[in-house]
């Protein structure tokens, strides 16, 4: 069998699964992924030509939608990008949440270069990380980025409790590492001299030398 006649076949499987189910739901499913076709849609219009110059009249384009249609999903161009923020929030791996406050550490900064850097909404984000850390910022979209870095400030008090980190005030230091991890798209280049593994291990080295603790040799 063809891949469009796999294709064909598998939309059918799930067009007669969603007619089993109750209209509200089928409603909702349909709206969920309409939406998610809308924030993939402004994650490359982010990505490609900032978030200023990119229109909501662009993105409806990309999904077939008129302006005003888009408007039934989206409030603005803010509420867009809160959202790409709040799904990454959402898709944090666990061990971010558990375990030693290095290791902790280790896994945020990792999962945020990787993701800003081989994702389309990763790099929506870091291209457009002034909007989200500007005073002037949208509320929704200011709730998103504080409660993305809350995640990271947590870390880094319970390892200053801990002894494991240096107690620095927390706050600039959670200003300074996302600069510094969203920066790395910026140098970065797929195919370059370094791999992007060994990207990652040498900027979280710099960045985690900066609040680790030192052993005493003495």
């Amino acid at each position: 069998m063809s891949e469009r006649a796999d294709a064909a076949s598998a939309e059918t499987r799930r067009s007669q699964a969603v007619g089993g189910l109750p209209a509200t739901r089928r409603r909702e499913l349909r709206q969920y992924r309409r939406r998610t076709e809308i924030l993939e849609a402004a994650a490359g219009e982010f990505a490609d030509r900032g978030y200023h110059d990119a229109s909501l009249q662009t993105i409806g384009d990309k999904v077939g939608l008129s302006k005003a249609s888009l408007y039934y999903y989206v409030s603005s161009k803010s509420d867009l990008l809160a959202e790409l923020l709040l799904a990454v929030i959402d898709s944090q791996p666990a061990e971010v949440e558990e375990g030693d406050p290095a290791e902790r550490l280790r896994k945020f900064m990792y999962t945020h270069v990787i993701r800003v850097c081989t994702t389309v909404e990763g790099k929506a984000l870091a291209e457009n990380s002034a909007v989200l850390m500007s005073r002037t910022a949208a509320p929704r979209l200011a709730a998103a980025r504080r409660r993305y870095e809350e995640i990271l400030a947590s870390i880094l008090r319970a390892g200053i409790a801990a002894g494991e980190f240096k107690d620095l005030p927390v706050i600039p230091l959670v200003k300074f590492i996302l600069a510094g991890l969203n920066s790395v798209p910026l140098w970065y280049r797929a195919g370059g001299e370094l791999p992007l593994e060994r990207v990652v291990d040498d900027v979280m080295g710099v960045l985690f030398a900066g609040v680790a603790v030192l052993p005493d040799r003495s």
